[in-house]
């Protein structure tokens, strides 16, 4: 397994423990996207990034201390396949920090 493959199976078992907002893009697109990395369905990540990013800009999307937002660029990071830059910066896991998840816990690899 690459490592693109082992992140993105982290970040989706922290999406399933923190719950996918009840909103109809976030789960759509998380099931989407878990299909993609778990059974290898094809998926066009460009169109699912730009509906992602979409709700994002229109929903306050630069405050991540709201939760829904804070999950749905959580989901946003699954839809980049090359995922190392996220990895490398933290990026996914200062979300987790953000919605509360201590710093330890949100670093440590599942």
């Amino acid at each position: 397994m690459n490592e693109n493959y082992k992140y993105a199976a982290h970040m989706i078992s922290w999406v399933e423990k923190l719950g996918v907002p009840e909103i109809p893009l976030a789960k759509s697109a998380f099931s989407q996207l878990k299909g993609y990395w778990v059974e290898h369905i094809n998926l066009n990540l460009e169109q699912l990034k730009e509906d992602l990013w979409s709700w994002v800009d229109s929903n306050d999307g630069y405050n991540i201390s709201v939760p829904e937002v804070a999950k749905m660029r959580i989901i946003l990071c699954l839809a980049y396949e090359e995922n190392r830059e996220l990895e490398d910066v933290g990026y996914f896991e200062d979300l987790l920090v953000n919605l509360g998840i201590s710093h330890e816990d949100a670093y440590k690899r599942t």
